[in-house]
């Protein structure tokens, strides 16, 4: 008999920014990283699975805003593969997989996190052993969502999501995401992101490559070391509320992870002029107003507007009065952080 399952999965940003893969392994990040989902830009994807019978070889279908895409299919196939040594039944079954982003896909907010992380938690549910309650059900999420993309593992969890072997929390790993768990100060919660778009094109270059670009890296080892202490120095923001040094830490890190990019070979430049034009604005406009926000970026040219969401309305009076002319076609995305996989 056929079986299906739906979820839907935020997207996340990452605060410590993962950037570099470990030799050994499939996609083990190289330094630790924590990061905000995104509760309002989602992918949902529907999983349709039909027994393989009389001999078939199992086949696989991915459609995406209900077109089937099959310059897709490796991706996902490699995918099933590896995740078949835990789940076997995959191979004995035919995958028919619909899926659809709230927003628009391209555009540099983390698409494949939130696609992996939704496809990641109907497996799990699929696979029947565990129930949402059971913390496992969710570290197998991440897991599994992890071999799909590195940072979809940090999508499932509504608090922050730590991935990555850390010596200040004993049970972090490299296998999957953990939720962190510790104190968070009023000061940093309920803050809200601003993405606005400046390029609405695909990356110049894929996140793979990008990390595949550190392996040769002249500081990639200098870089790792200071991700470690990146990331000790943000939770210590969590536990003290010291927005200042969590601002610090949140735009050196993006920094950090662009300076990569362009010191690497070959190089890349991924902010666009007016990349740099909204950053100037935010960084002159928190100098006037003391409102507590920064940016931060991905492998890409869009700024994530960070800021606290008791300062919404001022915030979005600035974003259409200011920054709304380096965005492309005017268009930015706004989302509350924190969520984490619903079951539709």
């Amino acid at each position: 008999m056929n079986k299906e399952v739906k979820y839907s999965c935020p997207s996340n940003i990452a605060l410590v920014k993962y950037w570099g893969k470990k030799e050994s392994g499939t996609q083990l990040p190289a330094n630790p990283s924590i990061s905000w989902t995104l509760n309002d830009l989602r992918a949902t994807t529907r999983m349709v699975i039909s027994p393989v019978v009389n001999g078939e070889s199992p086949t696989v279908k991915f459609y995406l805003a209900n077109k089937e895409k099959p310059s897709f299919l490796p991706k996902i196939e490699t995918f099933l593969k590896r995740v078949t040594p835990e789940l076997g039944w995959i191979s004995e079954h035919h995958f028919e997989i619909y899926s659809e982003n709230n927003f628009p896909h391209g555009t540099g907010i983390a698409s494949s996190a939130a696609g992996f992380g939704a496809l990641a938690s109907c497996l799990v549910a699929l696979d029947g052993q565990w129930e949402e309650s059971d913390p496992v059900f969710w570290e197998k999420a991440s897991k599994f969502a992890r071999l799909g993309s590195g940072s979809a593992c940090r999508s499932v969890y509504n608090e922050p999501g730590l991935w990555g072997e850390f010596e200040k929390v004993l049970e972090s790993t490299d296998d999957f995401a953990i939720p962190y768990s510790g104190y968070i100060h009023s000061n940093l919660q309920g803050w809200k992101d601003a993405v606005l778009i400046i390029e609405d094109g695909e990356k110049s270059v894929s996140s793979t490559a990008g990390h595949a670009l550190l392996k040769e890296h002249a500081y990639a080892n200098a870089r790792y070391k200071q991700a470690h202490k990146s990331l000790s120095a943000l939770l210590s923001s969590f536990k003290t509320g010291d927005v200042q040094q969590f601002i610090e830490i949140v735009e050196s890190e993006a920094l950090q992870l662009h300076a990569m990019m362009m010191s690497s070979i070959p190089y890349y430049v991924l902010m666009k002029p007016n990349t740099i034009e909204a950053i100037e604005k935010i960084w002159k406009h928190r100098n006037e107003t003391l409102i507590p926000m920064c940016f931060t970026l991905d492998a890409g040219a869009n700024v994530h507007l960070l800021y606290d969401g008791r300062y919404h309305e001022q915030i979005q009076n600035f974003i259409n009065t200011e920054l709304l002319p380096y965005c492309q076609n005017g268009l930015y995305l706004c989302s509350d952080t924190g969520g984490k996989p619903i079951k539709l």
